[in-house]
């Protein structure tokens, strides 16, 4: 364990995150001028590792590596070892995770990345083993190679360092338009389409494990349905809200969402608790009850709005940014129970075997420590396998033992708090409290989004009136990214407060619009410590600033900078939109105000493709009818290959929606090369439909992307 009187530079910084590794052996740095400017004093590479409080990898590595006493000696020899918190700058995590991707084909954090120190990237992963495993090289064999590589072979390593900074400056700007798009409500039904072509029709919501809710893609639906009535839309999205509301996924006692699942049934979570997944869900839900009148859709985001006020919500209104996954190294270790703790707790005060029944706790145990134990199931996850006995969400009895539980629960040990108010999801919080205020007649929650709004206006600004980033308490640090004015921008209009939300619009289109060209930057033009600046238009969790910032300025009236913005993804919304849902949504907003967009191709000049560019070229896709029987021929590159149908993991999957479909066959296990997929649609043979195939294409040592192709329905 670190040595708690022994302390780094990063004691004296404010992230939750930086100050759990204030006292490793490592001389870490924070991302600053100090860091960089030892770099190029002292000509030593730079270790950039990136990672946020509540991320367990991030933990199993900072125990693994940076607590070893030798691990840090040789970190601490060769390198300037630099310690980011991602969630204070997104600007660096983004542009060094598409290095990651670039050069490994894979991502996720911790992440870890190795700079000259110019930092231009030249060798990058995530979480690396303190010792050679399974074939893998360990940390330490890493570093030693590194470091003689930068010392003897120093021609190599800036030849590569400057291939993939060359690569991060020509995919900073989204790809122009290869031919003419026309921007109109059917092209938003196209893309909506494609969105949720992965939609689990057994299970609800979208993809296979691990499965995260996918708050925008919901959240784009639900907005077309205000405006046009499609069952089949709704009904995807009324079971996937009752799917995650009724699995392990929603904290059961306390109302609030956790980050995923690790199961396509929703059953077991990762259990990180995010202010914006569940500002974003809020919002959902809310307007899922608005629509449908559905009690239970009501009740869940009181649960969530309720959770947040009770536990996420600093004094000065502020809110929190996330709760941990582990108490003492143990996932999970918080939420889970015996049926004998169970029965115990409410024996005498509630149902108890009601209870049990209804929350799972009869089928037996269901989860069991990844990381720790044998592998045998010795605990619960509660979820409701009954939902529908005298509606559980609703039922008083269950109620009474949900409020028994909880209590108990408090008395345990509880995972740490990151404590730090970040402005963008902050915002988030605002707009979801806002509107579900409005729509369930909850004075409370509006009352507190606008003092959550006060205290950013107040606090969270600079001396010229920018935005900052992050803060604690009273004091607020690090400019503003393009996301922190975009969404402050919309939950301000949430608020009526319009005249707040252009002031801040005006500092946006300010500081981040490309006259030029359209589009926001994610940075400011002054930003020093960059070597790329970033234009990005794909929501990652969150919504894209771009997305954001288009639909609120078209509320706001400013449709010039609003059609230019989607103009200027339109070339990138056509071949992967799916992932855009944000954009997708502000184009519709601008559709329903102004008319169709009209975009014209542009001269393509010599690129190279994204790693999801990439994973489109790797399949050819061409459709051939017999009758009513549609024949998908696809031709896989050479050296790739598409995981199975029935793959437990992002298994290729035709889907259709606008017409019926009696059969789909696909071809046994991994596919490569030339085969077809047959699909017996119900005759008539039908006029107009859409037809999506989602696949991630896999080489020998990594996976692309998972994609989704559009195929021509004539």
């Amino acid at each position: 364990m670190s040595d708690p009187s022994r302390t780094n530079r990063l004691a004296g910084e404010t992230s939750p995150y930086l100050l759990q590794h204030a006292h490793n052996p490592v001389d870490w740095y924070p991302w600053g001028s100090e860091a960089l400017e030892k770099a190029r004093r002292e000509n030593k590479p730079i270790f950039l590792s990136v990672g946020y409080s509540t991320c367990y990898w991030c933990h199993v590595m900072e125990r693994e590596c940076f607590e070893s006493e030798t691990i840090a000696a040789e970190m601490n020899r060769g390198f300037v070892s630099i310690k980011v918190d991602r969630e204070e700058r997104p600007d660096v995590d983004q542009l060094y995770m598409l290095a990651v991707q670039l050069m490994t084909r894979q991502g996720g954090w911790p992440m870890s990345v190795f700079l000259t120190p110019d930092l231009r990237p030249f060798y990058a992963g995530t979480y690396f083993p303190p010792r050679d495993h399974y074939g893998r090289p360990g940390f330490p064999r890493i570093l030693a190679a590194l470091e003689d590589a930068f010392a003897v072979k120093r021609r190599d390593v800036d030849k590569s360092a400057d291939q993939i900074t060359d690569l991060l400056r020509q995919l900073a700007r989204p790809k122009p338009a290869e031919s003419t798009v026309k921007i109109d409500m059917d092209w938003v039904k196209s893309l909506i389409d494609r969105s949720s072509a992965d939609f689990d029709e057994e299970n609800g919501g979208f993809g296979t494990a691990p499965k995260f809710p996918r708050q925008t893609v919901l959240q784009l639906m639900l907005i077309y349905l205000r405006d046009v009535a499609d069952a089949e839309m709704l009904r995807k999205v009324t079971q996937s809200l009752d799917a995650m509301a009724y699995g392990g996924i929603r904290d059961q006692l306390g109302g609030g969402f956790h980050r995923y699942s690790t199961d396509a049934r929703w059953l077991v979570p990762h259990f990180e608790i995010m202010l914006y997944d569940n500002a974003m869900l809020l919002w959902i839900y809310a307007e899922a009850h608005r629509q449908t009148g559905a009690a239970r859709y009501a009740a869940i985001a009181r649960g969530i709005a309720d959770f947040i006020l009770r536990e996420m919500t600093a004094g000065s209104g502020a809110f929190y940014t996330a709760l941990d996954a582990e108490v003492d190294g143990r996932e999970g270790a918080n939420y889970l129970w015996t049926r004998d703790e169970v029965q115990s707790l409410l024996s005498g005060k509630a149902d108890a075997a009601k209870f049990t029944r209804v929350y799972g706790l009869d089928d037996g145990p269901n989860f069991s420590d990844p990381h720790h134990g044998n592998g045998s199931l010795e605990q619960n996850v509660l979820f409701l396998a009954e939902p529908e006995e005298g509606n559980a969400l609703l039922d008083e009895d269950l109620l009474r033992g949900r409020q028994i539980l909880y209590e108990s629960r408090q008395k345990r040990k509880q995972p740490r708090m990151d404590r730090k108010i970040l402005t963008s999801w902050n915002a988030l919080m605002i707009t979801g409290l806002a509107h579900a205020g409005e729509i369930l007649h909850e004075e409370k929650y509006v009352t507190a989004a606008g003092r959550c709004a006060d205290y950013l206006l107040r606090v969270h600004r600079d001396a010229e009136g920018g935005l900052l980033r992050v803060g604690t308490g009273e004091v607020a640090k690090q400019p503003g990214f393009l996301d922190d004015y975009a969404f402050l921008t919309q939950a301000l209009l949430a608020l009526h407060r319009r005249p707040q939300a252009g002031q801040i619009a005006q500092a946006m289109r300010r500081r981040f619009h490309d006259e030029s060209h359209g589009g926001f930057f994610f940075t400011q033009a002054d930003a020093p410590d960059l070597v790329v600046r970033q234009m990005v238009g794909s929501d990652s969790p969150l919504p894209s600033g771009n997305g954001i910032a288009a639909e609120t300025l078209v509320q706001l009236g400013d449709f010039e900078t609003a059609r230019k913005t989607i103009s200027t993804f339109a070339g990138q919304l056509s071949g992967a939109g799916e992932q855009m849902s944000a954009l997708v949504q502000a184009a519709m907003a601008y559709v329903n105000s102004r008319g169709e967009i009209a975009v014209s191709a542009q001269a393509q000049t010599q690129r190279p493709l994204s790693p999801e560019e990439l994973a489109r070229q790797v399949v050819e896709i061409e459709p051939r009818w017999e009758g009513t029987i549609l024949r998908v021929h696809c031709a896989v590159a050479n050296g790739y290959h598409l995981n199975a149908h029935d793959a437990a993991q992002a298994p290729t999957r035709l889907s259709v929606s606008g017409a019926e479909i009696e059969t789909i066959n696909y071809p046994p296990g991994q596919l490569s090369g030339d085969f077809e997929i047959l699909a017996r649609f119900k005759p008539p043979r039908p006029d107009q439909f859409s037809l999506n195939l989602s696949y991630q294409a896999c080489d020998a040592s990594a996976c692309l992307p998972i994609v989704t192709q559009t195929i021509p329905s004539n």
